[in-house]
Order: structure tokens, then C-alpha cells, then sequence
């Protein structure tokens, strides 16, 4: 089905992560957050020719995988001794029939991995992020599942809160070589399959800021700028939320926020299950900017 592609995954948002202040954010390095888990490492994991081989049941928390291979997460599992990597510029990989795909060669594999969540996520919400897969895959979390992604270069995040355990959680991935999907992705590359790029857990507050869109234009003389925001805040909460209010700071010539936000907004409430996005303007008096003799200007 083309019009399928997630199901239960988050919306795409820019690329963000919590961090518990301002000093650790500027470090932006994921590790020195404690709301961030890698879950790269050695997965268990089972291959096979086509579907219909699969292990049908192997996410269900009491399937006995000890006896399968490991494989390192992040990979491609071509690489790895599974399968053939295959390079091709002007056909596609498979016999086409949009949007239909082989059944008799299309492999498949199955991955398990166990993990536990930090003591001090407690009443946050949960988020599973994949940076990348090829080229689509079901989830499960303890047996449960939790949905389904296609679109290899893009990341599919899922809010699996409601799935998780306390100790031990089995996450279970089934991943699909191609897809129907596989035929917008046909150019002159190689081609590969797998949990190909990171997998990491992260937490948020119930209302967090899921979504922003920062613009700065230079005005005509291209000495200040007019820098707008536009933020979002969702909600995750069985309950509405009371006034939250969102800070916007400008780093200065040694990377560090000034005293005061250059941007506030308050919204006065947010709806359960729901979002609120405000926008945010701003004059900036010559702004230090990017040019080819300063590349280096963040």
C-alpha cells in the first residue's frame, strides 16, 4: 500500500534532545544528558531468504533467541555475512511491478535487544528514536506492538511510554530489505539493509517543546537581521496544560547565552493530547555572520 508509510510514529520535528541545563546543552554531546540512552551495541538477530521464513513469533517476550547470532547496531547486515550487497545504477534490485515486491527473495531480519529504563524517567514520556532503516520495519515492545516504518533515509521515533516495564524491556524489530517504498529510493548507489545508523531512547516532561523553525534574514543594507520562531509544545498529558513559557537566548562571541532572552512567549494553556505553536520576531542589531572567510561560524 503507497499510502502506507508509519504506523503510530511520531510526526518529524527538527533534530533536538532534552538536556537537565544550559551549560550541558551547550556541550551538545547526547552522552552528558541523563534524559539520552544509546541503545547501539550487539543485537540478537535472525536472517533469512523471504518472508515467509521469518520467525513469525520471535517479539513475544518468552521466544528463546539465546541460540541466535549477534550483530552489531548500528550496521548493515550485508556487511556482516547476511545476504549480498548489490550495486546497480539504471534497474532496480528486484523485478519491477510498482508497488508490488518480490515475496521469493526479499530478506528479512529479526533483531532483539533488551534494556531498562533510568530510574529518574519516572512520569516522563518515553521516546524510541532510529536515525535509520532499510528499508522498512515492524516494532514491538514486551510483545506488544508498538507500529511500523518505511523510508530509509528519514528517522521514525515512537512514543513507547505506555508500552515499558519496569526492569527489564524486549525491544523486537522486524526489517524488510525492500519495500514498496524501495522504488522512490532506486539511484546509482549500493545498496544495503539493516538498522544501518543509531538507536537511542530519550525523555521529556509531558508538555515539551516537540517542534521549532528558526529563521534569520539579513535586511538590505546586510547589517541587522530580522530573526523569527516559530515553536511548538505538545502535550502528552490525560489532562490540559496550565502556562508554560518558551525562553529564546542568543549565544555571544564566546558561545554563552546573554543575561536575558532575546524572545519570551507564555501559552496560556495547551490541550490534552494536543499542541500549541507560537511565533517569535525579533530585531538583531549586526549579528556576527557567516562568510567563505569565517566557515568556522556557527
Amino acid at each position: 500500500n503507497p499510502e502506507m508509510v508509519g504506523q503510530n510514529k511520531e510526526p518529524g520535528h527538527a533534530t533536538l534532545l532534552p538536556y537537565s541545563d544550559v551549560s550541558t546543552a551547550l556541550e551538545g554531546k547526547p552522552d552528558t544528558s541523563r534524559f539520552y540512552q544509546s541503545l547501539d551495541g550487539k543485537w540478537k538477530f535472525h536472517w533469512v531468504r523471504k518472508p515467509s521464513d521469518r520467525p513469525r513469533d520471535f517479539y513475544r517476550p518468552d521466544y528463546d533467541v539465546h541460540s541466535w547470532d549477534e550483530i552489531p547496531v548500528p550496521s548493515m547486515w550485508e556487511l556482516e555475512g547476511y545476504g549480498i550487497p548489490i550495486y546497480t545504477n539504471s534497474r532496480y534490485p528486484f523485478p519491477a511491478n510498482p508497488p508490488h515486491i518480490p515475496h521469493d527473495y526479499n530478506p528479512v531480519g529479526s533483531y532483539r535487544t533488551e534494556f531498562e529504563i533510568p530510574s529518574g524517567w519516572t512520569g516522563r514520556q518515553v521516546f524510541l528514536h532510529f536515525d535509520g532503516v532499510k528499508s522498512a520495519f515492524y516494532l514491538w515492545i514486551n510483545g506488544e506492538k508498538v507500529g511500523y516504518s518505511q523510508d530509509s533515509m528519514t528517522p521514525a521515533e515512537f512514543n513507547i511510554t505506555r508500552y515499558l516495564r519496569t526492569g527489564k524491556n524486549i525491544l523486537a524489530a522486524e526489517v524488510y530489505r525492500w519495500s514498496d517504498g524501495s522504488y522512490l529510493e532506486d539511484q546509482d548507489t549500493w545498496r544495503y539493509s539493516g538498522i544501518y545508523r543509531d538507536v537511542y531512547l530519550f525523555s521529556t516532561p509531558s508538555v515539551h517543546l516537540r517542534e521549532f523553525f528558526l529563521q534569520s534574514d539579513l535586511e538590505g543594507q546586510y547589517r541587522d537581521a530580522d530573526f523569527k520562531v516559530t515553536a511548538t509544545l505538545h502535550n502528552y498529558s490525560v489532562q490540559p496544560a496550565g502556562a508554560h513559557t518558551i525562553e529564546v537566548f542568543l549565544l555571544d562571541g564566546q558561545e554563552q547565552p546573554g543575561e536575558n532572552p532575546l524572545l519570551t512567549q507564555t501559552l496560556d494553556g495547551i490541550p490534552s493530547g494536543g499542541e500549541s505553536s507560537v511565533v517569535m520576531q525579533a530585531n538583531v542589531t549586526n549579528p556576527r555572520k557567516w562568510s567563505a572567510e569565517i566557515p568556522n561560524l556557527y
